[in-house]
Formats: C-alpha cells, sequence, structure tokens
C-alpha cells in the first residue's frame, strides 16, 4: 500500500507524472503530493482549462486556499509560468502535451535554484523516444478498482521502480468524495 515513506525525496525537484489519454487520475495523484508537502506556501496550478474544484482538493488534503490556478493559452506558457514559481520557491503543478529535453531541464535546474517541487501532468504513454531524466521521477498513474489509485514508478534518480496502491478512502480516513454540483460554468471577463 502507498506510503510517503517509501517514496523518493520530492522536495527541491520536479516529478513527471503521466496518465493515458483521457485519463485524470494523476491530478488526484498530483492534489494528493501537494497535500503531503504541507506548510502554507502557495501552490501555483497551471492548466489549459481551469477545471478545478476546491472541495475534491481540499478532500484530499490541499488546502484550496493556498492555491493559485491560471490558464495558459498553450504549453509553452504553461512551462513558462511553471518554471517562474518554482525560481521563487514555490510549489506548482502545470499540464502540458508537448514537452522538450530544454524545457525538462529549465525546470529542474528552476526547482533547484529556488527551491520549489514541481509536478508535471501529461497524457503520454509510459515510455517514449524523448524521455528526459532532468526529472528526479516519472510516474504512471492509473485508476484501479476500489477507489484505489495505481502509481507505477517508472524512472526515479535515488529509488527503485516499483507499483504503488493509493486508497483515496484510506488517506482520507473513510471520508466520501464531495458531490459534485451540476452547474452551469460561466467565463470571467
Amino acid at each position: 500500500m502507498f506510503s510517503p515513506h517509501n517514496l523518493p525525496e520530492i522536495g527541491r525537484a520536479v516529478h513527471e507524472l503521466r496518465s493515458a489519454p483521457g485519463g485524470q487520475a494523476h491530478v488526484g495523484f498530483a492534489v494528493f503530493l501537494l497535500a503531503g508537502l504541507g506548510g502554507a506556501a502557495p501552490v501555483l496550478w497551471v492548466g489549459p482549462s481551469p477545471d478545478w474544484y476546491p472541495p475534491g482538493l481540499a478532500w484530499l488534503g490541499l488546502d484550496p486556499g493556498r492555491c493559485i490556478f491560471a490558464q495558459a493559452r498553450d504549453d509553452a506558457e504553461s512551462l513558462g509560468t511553471l518554471e517562474a514559481a518554482l525560481r521563487g520557491g514555490m510549489a506548482g503543478v502545470a499540464e502540458c502535451g508537448a514537452l522538450t529535453r530544454l524545457a525538462a531541464r529549465r525546470l529542474a535546474l528552476a526547482a533547484r535554484h529556488g527551491g520549489g517541487t514541481g509536478l508535471l501532468l501529461r497524457h503520454a504513454p509510459a515510455f517514449t523516444a524523448a524521455d528526459s531524466t532532468a526529472f528526479a521521477t516519472r510516474w504512471m498513474i492509473a485508476p484501479a478498482p476500489g477507489g484505489r489509485v495505481r502509481a507505477e514508478l517508472l524512472y526515479a534518480k535515488a529509488a527503485r521502480p516499483g507499483v504503488f496502491m493509493l486508497d483515496l478512502k484510506e488517506a482520507n480516513h473513510g471520508a466520501t468524495p464531495p458531490a459534485i454540483p451540476l452547474v452551469p460554468r460561466r467565463r470571467a471577463g
């Protein structure tokens, strides 16, 4: 079963969380990891579609009041915003599709320089020809039966690859997730 004690250190580094196309399990895993960092420092979350649900963040242990949500026009803007946050010592999450090795290296250096923790969310297969070793870890995240999440550690600089299971209800002491209200969304502006 999943435990923060049998994971590699996640601070001052960038970690890549992958999920199959259309999957969103990596988003929940990112929230769980950010909640485990603790502290009151702000967390930047940037992506192309602002589809965040604050009660869900709170249910997984991340105070939505700590989060700064930003919408990016494209991958370059998303990665640049995350890089700036990491250089400033913040924790941050960015969603992106395409990723170059240079962009991965820039993010890793920004995290090391600023002391921040970054999580990069991608829809990609477990292994690609463009994989970078600049990140501290690379994960493949998928839903598992019974409300669990399967987190496969594909690459780590300081740990052995393996498979971890995260039971979300157990992580939240048996609480049920909040219902998502069916309210039409409006864009500001």
